[in-house]
């Protein structure tokens, strides 16, 4: 397109950085006080600004979001309890060795790399008279609710093989349930408006509730078990005793009343989505996904330099994240004698990372929100090293535990928030949109580090001596949890950083990207073709 560069400057050039400043302040407050006064502030003018053209459309409803937001929830209460307890359940509860267990939790997780890729194909070749994402959400999720449930059932008078086929089944039928769920849920986002501070507010909000489920539903479950499980102090007064089975009894009952609390929460929320969303058909830029077949959409997709670093950079982020995680409460047990404070540790760790998140926003509106992750995500490197070295002592932990929050904070925040970014600047380039691709890799990696951390970890416990239902391990177990959750974390951040520091939209292309993309509709709608934004984008400049 000849000029066509010309063109895009100039109307780049009517859209300066400052009054984006407004809206982005406007992003924190909304995501804080649910839009009421802002919208107010907005309809009278005071946010306006005389260059900004009208977009077509109107702005989401204060309703839209959060009935968009609470959508996020499940994936986040049932995932994070699992990255918290699955392990000192299987070893402690079910009494399953490490070495099985880590089957389990690598094998759970490699199954994602069949059914995530492959709901995001089949996502993007439904077509519904509700929508094509939004069936998805509420179809899938009793069997998401049946499977997680039966996950955290002891079967009786099943022998350890058995017990290890039932617990591979249960994972992996919820992850696939979980991947019907959220994989759509997830490429919701760019069907809800055609405008990106829009979608970017609604994403406020998803994260806001996202952190909410993950603090709920840690509390809930810790507390439950802490309460219904009771205590093992009893049974473990002499060296090398073991818990009694009356106290496994308790322990069983507790985890099976955590996961039904957990499942109402994952119904009500999957109904509230689908119920209270509607799912626009008039944001697609491109050209159809169901032209592509599923590899060529793959090859695209990852010949994407922005989406493979960001896409590198947030796996090995989650990494960390879930090696510490999927180790904390062994490591509160068996390395720092601080197993009965593990519950409120994880309310401390979390409550911080929610009080901390209008600092990070401070830091995305000033510095852009590729250095406020790199800062938020460098905060990691201090708290881990002092785990090293940390006594089981409450006043040393705590305040530890919570300076991890603040670093925990920018990760919710900000990886999700970039990705739409990343989607519209393929579809400038390529004139096509792959969003189910982009975002149900995205998911997976996700996930695939959690199965790598906690199957890791379990196979590093087995090395050590781990002894499945004894009260106190030997100071080898001790040493290994303290390896688990500082050096190998520490070296996931750095990897993370490197390629966070290649990634490569910055504030100001992905302000280009926006106005060159608002044109090529405006352009399209005057033409009034279905394809007519296609074939403007074909030939679009590369940014």
């Amino acid at each position: 397109m000849a000029g066509g560069g010309e063109e895009e400057e100039s109307l780049l050039a009517s859209y300066s950085a400052p009054p984006d400043r407004p809206q982005e302040l406007r992003f924190w407050f909304q995501f804080l006080f649910l839009d009421a006064t802002f919208l107010f502030l907005q309809a009278n003018g005071t946010f306006g600004h005389p260059q900004r053209r009208t977009r077509p459309g109107k702005p989401l409803s204060v309703v839209s979001k959060v009935c968009f937001a609470l959508g996020g929830m499940p994936y986040q209460m049932t995932n994070n309890v699992i990255g918290f307890f699955i392990s000192i359940f299987l070893l402690e509860v079910a009494q399953i060795r490490p070495g099985y267990a880590s089957v389990i939790l690598f094998g759970g997780r490699a199954w994602d790399a069949i059914t995530d890729p492959l709901v995001g194909f089949l996502v993007s070749k439904t077509n519904t008279r509700w929508g094509k994402l939004r069936p998805w959400i509420i179809f899938s999720a009793p069997f998401g609710v049946a499977s997680y449930f039966f996950l955290w059932y002891v079967p009786g008078d099943f022998s350890e093989e058995a017990r290890l086929g039932w617990y591979f089944l249960m994972y992996c039928l919820f992850e696939a349930a979980l991947s019907c769920f959220h994989v759509p849920y997830t490429a919701l986002t760019i069907y809800l408006s055609a405008d990106p501070k829009e979608r970017d507010s609604a994403t406020a909000y998803r994260m806001f509730c996202e952190v909410l489920g993950v603090l709920l539903g840690s509390a809930i479950q810790g507390q439950i078990v802490a309460g219904i499980g009771g205590s093992t102090e009893k049974d473990c007064n002499n060296p090398g005793a073991t818990v009694s089975p009356e106290a496994r009894a308790d322990m069983e009952k507790a985890y099976l009343i955590g996961a039904g609390v957990m499942g109402g929460f994952y119904l009500v929320c999957a109904a509230t989505v689908f119920f209270g969303v509607k799912e626009r058909k008039d944001v697609e830029g491109g050209s159809e996904e169901e032209e592509a077949s599923f590899f060529q959409g793959l090859k695209l997709v990852f010949k994407h330099g922005p989406y493979v670093k960001l896409t590198m950079s947030f796996l090995f982020l989650s990494l960390a994240i879930q090696s510490v995680q999927g180790n904390f409460a062994l490591f509160c047990q068996h390395s720092l004698g601080l197993g009965d404070q593990f519950q409120n540790l994880i309310i401390a760790l979390l409550g911080a990372a929610i009080l901390c998140m209008p600092v990070w926003q401070w830091c995305l509106v000033k510095y852009g929100k590729k250095t406020a992750l790199f800062l938020g995500t460098a905060v990691f490197i201090p708290t881990l090293f002092t785990l090293l070295y940390i006594p089981g002592n409450p006043y040393a932990v705590y305040p530890i535990t919570i300076l991890g929050g603040v670093g925990i904070s920018v990760a919710f925040l900000l990886p999700w928030s970039m990705l739409p970014d990343v989607v519209d600047d393929f579809t400038l380039k390529t004139g096509t949109r792959r969003e189910a691709i982009f975002y149900s890799f995205y998911v997976f990696f996700t996930k695939f580090a959690a199965g790598i951390s906690l199957g890791l970890s379990t196979l590093s416990l087995e090395a050590a001596g781990y002894v499945t239902g004894a009260c106190s391990q030997s100071d080898v177990v001790g040493f290994t949890l303290r390896m688990l959750v500082a050096p190998a974390p520490i070296v996931f951040i750095i990897i993370s950083l490197l390629f966070l520091w290649s990634y490569p939209i910055t504030e100001e292309r992905r302000r280009h990207t926006k106005v060159a993309l608002e044109h090529k509709r405006d352009k399209a709608r005057g033409q009034g073709q279905p394809g007519a934004l296609e074939s403007s984008l074909e030939g679009s400049t590369k940014v």
